[in-house]
């Protein structure tokens, strides 16, 4: 097998910096690159690349460079630079299966209660108590970030759009390292349809797309994390092109109304507005193709389009926004607890999302995502705080809030199912339901959360 082009890039290569013009120019001379002008996209040499340009495939490669004939393991390692398609050739006689979904091998092997899992206690440790001091600065970063998207869209409204407000609280996020306990929130926080969702849908995915890059042992700057954010921030901007009483209503719309029609047609809108802003083709496709199902002759998948079109990002994006649209509470429906929605997302594998997208997801929300509530084997609650390794999905770490006995704690015990051999998961439970149906009791208790 020969790759002959690269036709698809993580988002580190939306926006070039000078460190990785020089990887490129090193390491494939001779290929031709495909680079974002305006609305169109432009082939250049590899050497004519420059720092800013937005590279969106690298085609024409030739026999020279090493890296086309593909050995044992070169996708994966591909796929770890940010290269994440390709398009071969492939010999007759040869068959091989081409990049392969990146399992993830830390930890195998890691025993219960083992020195080992005592000495990553204490690294997953000191990572909990900084996630915990940051929840307050995450909640009111969710806030304000939902007020900053209310007021772009009705600035939209206006012929008025900006992202100035949307790039700021970006920067705030990213500065502050505040996405992790936004996850959290977002998961035991009622939210809207529109503003909240686009926040809490942006913070999921930034972090699940951090979650793959490290996996695949790549760090993710802040230049990605910010695109990433942004691209969530800005996927339903579309909805600006909305009349607000059609967009915050709660009658459900037959399939063939004009309001439906409306709806159907935000991401079209979407595109056009933040192509007309100028902003990187990645984000653009997130807003455009959001919706594309695996299976396109789905009545819940739009535009019609080819599902090779939709990008690796768009095809995570797609599957956070259905599990932010699960787990959040609405005024007109009931949420699903975090753990529930992961099974749904998984039933949904192969026919509406793409596979080795939903493992990469599944890998970062774990069995039991960041803020649910379980009941443990003692009869004891606590909510998740950090998740199970996954060769041993029961056992994440846990902050005990409620004892057996059904007696709410002040203090907050830490602790890593790890290190206990007598003691799992035994049960989800719904937080919604067990604080008495009290929208904002189980937010609150996870807020509260001091830990001994």
């Amino acid at each position: 097998m020969i790759i002959r082009e690269i036709t698809e890039l993580s988002f580190d290569y939306a926006n070039l910096d000078a460190k990785t013009v020089t990887f490129l120019k090193s390491n494939f001379k001779g290929a031709m690159a495909l680079v974002a002008d305006g609305t169109e996209s432009k082939k250049v040499s590899v050497d004519e690349l420059k720092e800013f340009d937005q590279l969106e495939a690298l085609v024409d490669l030739p026999n020279s460079l090493k890296l086309a004939k593909v050995v044992s393991g070169l996708p994966q390692s591909l796929e770890k630079r940010g290269f994440l398609q390709f398009k071969v050739e492939i010999p007759p006689d040869i068959k091989d299966g081409g990049p392969a979904v990146h399992v993830d091998a830390k930890g195998q092997g890691l025993a219960v209660g083992s020195a080992e899992a005592r000495k990553m206690h204490e690294i997953k440790k000191a990572k909990v108590l900084k996630f915990v001091d940051l929840l307050t600065p995450a909640e009111e970063g969710r806030s304000e970030s939902t007020r900053v998207i209310e007021e772009m869209m009705d600035m939209g409204r206006a012929g008025k759009v900006t992202a100035k407000g949307a790039e700021a609280m970006v920067e705030e996020i990213v500065s502050q390292g505040t996405s992790a306990g936004m996850r959290a929130i977002a998961g035991l926080k009622g939210s809207d349809q529109t503003y909240a969702h686009c926040v809490d849908m942006s913070v999921i995915l930034q972090e699940c797309y951090g979650d793959i890059m490290e996996r695949n042992e790549r760090t993710i700057d802040e230049k990605t994390r910010r695109l990433t954010l942004l691209s969530g921030f800005m996927h339903d901007i579309g909805k600006s092109e909305i009349p607000k009483d059609v967009l915050e209503s709660t009658v459900r719309f037959a399939p063939d109304s004009k309001e439906m029609t409306m709806m159907r047609n935000h991401t079209v809108y979407g595109a056009k507005i933040l192509t007309d802003m100028g902003m990187p083709k990645a984000t653009v496709n997130v807003a455009h193709y959001h919706h594309v199902k695996k299976d396109a002759t789905m009545f819940t998948s739009y535009p019609d389009v080819p599902y090779d079109q939709v990008n690796s990002v768009t095809r995570l994006a797609s599957i956070v926004d259905v599990y932010q649209a699960l787990i959040g509470k609405r005024k007109y429906k009931k949420n699903w607890v975090p753990g529930a929605a992961v099974d749904y997302i998984l039933g949904l594998s192969g026919s509406e999302f793409d596979e080795r997208m939903v493992a990469h997801f599944l890998e970062s929300m774990g069995k039991y995502p960041v803020g649910s509530l379980v009941r443990l084997s003692t009869g004891d609650l606590g909510f998740v705080l950090m998740i199970a390794p996954p060769e041993h999905p029961d056992r994440p770490i846990v902050a005990v809030v409620e004892s057996g006995a059904g007696e709410i704690l002040t203090h907050h015990t830490l602790m890593d199912l790890m290190l206990v051999q007598d003691v799992t998961v035994k049960e989800v439970v719904d937080h919604y339901e067990h604080y008495n149906r009290s929208e904002d009791q189980a937010y609150k208790m996870f807020m509260s959360i001091r830990l001994n």
